[in-house]
């Protein structure tokens, strides 16, 4: 209903000749509709490769073949990915370390990354993509992108935005498997 309804204005904006805002509409539609969802979905295998620890030491999924891993992609000034960290962080102590979290910093300098480390007490896995090929591999456009790979190292969930309750029904359910 509510599609029938867009391309009927959309073609009353056409014959009205109001092209310009045809064409801004559409292409605001497809910038959405591309950079949502990371390119890797339920079901894949995802890259090995997640990145390097503050110190330059590489860390993989198959690191943690076996446990339940959460990953989440980030930036130090986004609001709703510090929350995301904190609220992931607060799940994996009530849940005992049941599950391993890996926070994936997204294109900042490793002094940025340290101070928010620092600041927050992460007491988990931080890594840094300097070279962005995780990114790029994982389809990352939109952060805080959280990823859900289960204990047979596929993805088992993906989220983008503040999502943490959703997090915990899905980790709940693995760890019930």
């Amino acid at each position: 209903m509510a599609l029938l309804y867009v391309l009927n204005q959309l073609e009353d904006y056409i014959i009205k000749g109001k092209r310009i805002y045809f064409l801004s509409l559409f292409l605001s539609l497809y910038i959405i509709s591309s950079c949502g969802a990371p390119a890797i979905q339920k079901g894949d295998f995802p890259p090995d490769l997640l990145g390097e620890t503050l110190d330059g030491h590489e860390i993989h999924v198959s690191d943690f073949r076996g446990k339940i891993v959460v990953l989440i992609f980030w930036k130090s000034w986004c609001e709703a990915c510090r929350k995301e960290l904190l609220e992931t962080k607060a799940l994996l102590h009530s849940y005992k370390n049941k599950f391993i979290l890996c926070a994936i910093n997204l294109e900042e300098p490793l002094d940025v990354v340290r101070r928010f480390k620092r600041r927050y007490r992460l007491d988990f896995p931080v890594l840094v993509d300097p070279q962005t090929k995780i990114i790029s591999a994982y389809g990352i456009h939109v952060w805080p992108t959280t990823i859900l790979i289960n204990q047979q190292g596929q993805v088992h969930w993906t989220s983008i935005g503040l999502e943490t309750e959703l997090l915990k029904q899905e980790i709940e359910l693995l760890l019930g498997e």
